[in-house]
């Protein structure tokens, strides 16, 4: 039995979608080795999502970043002993933290900047906005489909 085309197009699609995180990732760790930021892609992710969303709790940014409770919770120790983010009880919930980036992760974000922009100005190279625009748009419809079992 043949395999349809786009079935064999999406598994290359799914493949070439995993090697380019891949390649996301490891642009963003050399830059941050080569300027000795202490910081992880998946900590630099925490930092951009509360620097983009201002203060919000743990289970937002785990929704957010499409990771687990327990990974955030993980990052957010790791952000906290570096100084870059602090928790706060919820006054509407005490079961829950509202999480804050502190001075220093704010004087943070401004040595990010840079090495985001350039990850997304070399990635976006040659590619036009209704280009990318068609991709995002492709990938949304993927995800919904998967999600809505």
């Amino acid at each position: 039995m043949k395999t349809p085309d786009n079935i064999i197009h999406l598994k290359a699609l799914g493949t070439v979608v995993s090697n380019l995180r891949d390649a996301m990732r490891h642009f963003v760790q050399r830059r941050l080795r080569e300027q000795n930021i202490d910081l992880t892609f998946e900590m630099l992710q925490v930092i951009n999502t509360l620097s983009e969303k201002g203060e919000i709790n743990q289970q937002e940014i785990a929704n957010l970043l499409n990771k687990d409770k327990t990974s955030i919770t993980y990052l957010l120790d790791n952000l906290s002993k570096r100084g870059l983010v602090r928790r706060v009880e919820d006054p509407g919930d005490r079961r829950n933290k509202i999480i804050h980036l502190t001075e220093a992760g704010h004087k943070i974000t401004d040595l990010l900047a840079p090495i985001v922009e350039e990850l997304h100005e070399k990635a976006s190279k040659g590619l036009s906005v209704d280009y990318l625009k068609n991709v995002t748009k492709s990938l949304q419809v993927i995800q919904g489909n998967l999600e809505l079992e």
